[in-house]
């Protein structure tokens, strides 16, 4: 299309919406006609109808034009400065900045010009014969856009700042949410501009979002709850052929556990795992310390049960471990229990020990540091140990409690949400 037909195309089509908004008539073309669009911009009616060919034609390209009119460079302008962790604004101030600024672009005349044509093509959805296709186009030229692009900024400013929704929310569903609060307010304001304050706007953002939006803890410490689950198996303070050689016997021995560990001999455990007695005797001091490490087998369980759900949130994914613990220590309580005797006599000893040989702990304490428990390395090593200790022993000693609810009390020990 030459540029000289494009630009009466356009004078055209502005003449129409500038006599429906001065007329405000519902449908965008009526009681608007072919004539009175030529005598607005002094051309004939034939030039009119030649663009256009109808004013079906010419309501149509109305609302292409106000697909075309939608700039969405400055909300992408605004995703990538939100987006950087350089520009030194914690959450709440950033949503002021986005919505302020979102605000100010929406009030300005041009805005309200658009705003005002948006709203009768809007009205011409419900009472037109075409009311479908309007919506259709509207919806992919407008909304669709729009959001996947309000959607962004809001995705931005999740992650610079470490922020995810509350359940059941996505940054779709606020985006749609927020849009639709601010839509409200600048309907009013069209109508009594006195009434709505210049900051209202951004004021009810940001305490919309305060309220939907929570640390992600699992983008906060997911690494390094990666990383301690993977050095479960790995740790550094022994010798790891030692380590190594130690759970191989005992997961030979296991077995033997289906009976009490003090009714299994030390011979036993040798005979089982086809080493001399002497060997197991100088790396054992009890029956019931191969029982508690061969609990090691069940690492693959546990890394699991932690997997499951930690993209989602790392406070689940530290319930599901803690479940697990409960739930494997009531299918094989002797060797958990041997376990949980294991861990006490470690109170009173120096050394890693049996902490080492089956490190339960490392989970809970990279997850207590990543959700931000308050303390220092050595107190939430405590903690995790205390919480560790709390699972098994209700898990042992209550078997009517449910795992889930293990988990909630031992969380409770720590203040952590379960």
């Amino acid at each position: 299309m030459s540029r000289s037909r494009e630009s009466a195309r356009r004078a055209i089509i502005e003449a129409a919406w500038r006599l429906v908004d001065r007329r405000g008539v519902v449908q965008l073309v009526a009681g608007v006609s072919v004539r009175d669009i030529a005598e607005e911009i002094g051309i004939s009616p034939s030039t009119v109808s030649y663009h256009f060919g109808s004013q079906e034609g010419l309501a149509w390209a109305m609302i292409d034009s106000l697909v075309e009119e939608r700039d969405l460079e400055p909300l992408r302008v605004l995703t990538e400065m939100l987006g950087s962790d350089s520009i030194g604004l914690d959450a709440s101030e950033l949503v002021r900045l986005a919505a302020q600024g979102d605000w100010d672009e929406l009030v300005r005349p041009e805005s309200a010009v658009f705003e005002r044509r948006l709203m009768r093509t809007l009205a011409a959805t419900g009472s037109s014969a075409d009311g479908d296709r309007i919506a259709a186009r509207l919806r992919d030229g407008v909304w669709r856009e729009y959001l996947g692009s309000f959607t962004a900024l809001i995705d931005a400013v999740c992650v610079s700042q470490q922020l995810r929704f509350v359940e059941p929310f996505t940054s779709l569903e606020v985006a749609r949410i927020a849009t639709a609060t601010v839509e409200r307010l600048l309907h009013q304001y069209m109508i009594d501009p006195e009434s709505i304050r210049p900051d209202l706007a951004a004021d009810a953002m940001v305490a919309f979002f305060s309220a939907v939006l929570k640390p992600d803890h699992a983008r906060l410490g997911i690494d390094e709850l990666e990383a301690s689950m993977r050095s479960l198996s790995r740790p550094d303070e022994v010798d790891p052929e030692l380590l190594e050689w130690r759970r191989h016997v005992a997961a030979a021995a296991a077995p033997l556990f289906d009976r009490p560990a003090n009714q299994v001999s030390l011979t036993d455990v040798a005979a089982a795992s086809e080493t001399s007695v002497r060997m197991v005797a100088d790396r054992f001091r009890s029956s019931n310390e191969v029982a508690a490490v061969s609990v090691h087998r069940y690492m693959k369980e546990l890394r699991a049960a932690v997997e499951r759900r930690l993209d989602q949130d790392i406070e689940l994914a530290l319930t599901d471990y803690l479940c697990e613990i409960a739930r494997l220590a009531r299918i094989d309580p002797i060797v958990w229990g041997a376990l949980g005797l294991e861990r006490q006599r470690a109170v009173f000893e120096s050394g890693p020990g049996i902490h080492v040989d089956v490190p339960l702990d490392l989970a809970v304490q990279a997850a207590l540091r990543a959700i931000g428990v308050n303390g220092t390395d050595g107190e939430r090593t405590d903690l995790s140990r205390l919480v560790v200790d709390t699972v098994l022993s209700y898990s042992l000693t209550r078997p009517a409690v449910a795992p889930h609810v293990v988990a909630a009390l031992a969380l409770r020990l720590v203040n952590v949400p379960s």
